[in-house]
């Protein structure tokens, strides 16, 4: 799936972002082991996400989803 970001949002959120859209239900932990990247870096980019307007987070960390915007 092709996403249209934001230009002043890097590319590199794009991974996290498709891989909220499959699974609104995954968590933090689990999108660092289907990245392979640092739970630190995946909230950096969920930083950006949410800064940019594109997410936001339903609920609390374990049993929430995430919600991506129709602008997306």
């Amino acid at each position: 799936m092709k996403l249209m970001l934001p230009k002043d949002c890097p590319k590199i959120a794009q991974s996290t972002l498709e891989a909220i859209i499959q699974n609104p239900y995954i968590t933090i932990g689990q999108l660092s082991e289907v990245l392979k990247l640092s739970e630190r870096t995946i909230k950096n980019r969920i930083v950006l996400l949410k800064r940019e307007g594109l997410i936001t987070r339903i609920g609390s960390r374990t049993s929430g989803y995430w919600e991506v915007f129709n602008n997306v």
